[in-house]
């Protein structure tokens, strides 16, 4: 069996608290590996993560970091004492590392001083990363939540360390803008993530590997409205067939909330003003 070096934690959007944590089991020697769940613990509703688990798994592997999906139902009722025991039992740690803040076991009353004891005990390194400030406050998965429903984008992507992203299939829509000579791709928007505040937004647009300059509307589209949330994406500088495709859009800045025009030409006008807007955004992006 390799040498562990365990990272414990949620690890919900990959933002800089949870890259502290990753980084501390990097270059140790040994071979690191992320344990988490398959959903966070506190995830009782839908339109509540930061990104899909496949996305995380996606992101972690780019560090070099191998992941071992645990089933939080599985373990949601064992004691602090017996997951520690477990992970010992399972993975035979050399190190472990957590947040400052990590929680578990039953009733989360599982603390970063239980496992520091138990690693004293059992002859393996703690590391505990410190709290990652922004703006004088702790990032936390939380924060950046509120941030994104606010329409804070630029905020939220300073404590990721990234950009807030989704991807999806490109699908048909009703073809609507591309009368209006601003083609769009229609993409759902993932029921798991965590809703930004409904508008228009400066982004990039990720196909084949490669960041175009873009404006993202998300929300139910109230000039002619939709029973569902769905972001449309105008892909500047860029001509094709992309039908069929999946594209992952990356939210740089929010430009306006959502609004309902009198018309098509009053549509078009605000599209042509956003479009304008989001390429000077993106002036220092791409």
């Amino acid at each position: 069996m390799p040498e562990y070096a365990v990272a414990l934690g949620t690890f919900d959007g990959l933002h800089l608290g949870h890259k502290a944590v990753l980084n501390s089991v990097l270059k140790k020697g040994v071979t690191p590996l992320v344990l988490t769940f398959n959903l966070p613990p506190k995830f009782n509703s839908k339109n509540n993560l930061l990104m899909t688990p496949e996305d995380k798994i996606k992101a972690i592997s780019r560090l070099g970091i191998k992941t071992e999906i645990m089933d939080f139902e599985k373990v949601k009722d064992i004691s602090a004492d017996e997951f520690l025991t477990f992970i010992k039992k399972e993975f035979s740690p050399k190190i472990i590392a957590t947040g400052y803040n990590f929680r578990f076991g039953k009733g989360a009353l599982g603390t970063t001083e239980q496992i520091a004891d138990f690693c004293k005990e059992n002859s393996v390194e703690f590391i505990c990363a410190d709290a990652v400030l922004v703006e004088n406050e702790p990032v936390s998965s939380t924060r950046i939540r509120n941030l994104i429903s606010l329409g804070e984008i630029k905020s939220a992507n300073k404590m990721l360390g990234n950009y807030f992203c989704f991807s999806g299939e490109i699908s048909h829509g009703d073809e609507r803008g591309r009368t209006m000579g601003f083609p769009t791709l229609n993409i759902p928007y993932p029921l798991e993530l965590v809703t930004p505040k409904f508008g228009v937004y400066a982004s990039m647009a990720e196909i084949d590997g490669k960041n175009y300059k873009a404006v993202t509307d998300i929300g139910v589209r109230p000039t002619f409205k939709t029973d569902y949330v769905i972001s449309e994406t105008h892909v500047m500088d860029f001509e094709g067939d992309l039908y069929g495709k999946t594209a992952k859009i990356h939210l740089v800045d929010f430009i306006r909330g959502e609004t309902k025009f009198s018309g098509i030409d009053e549509l078009k006008a605000a599209i042509s003003n956003d479009k304008k807007t989001a390429a000077e955004i993106l002036k220092s992006v791409v």
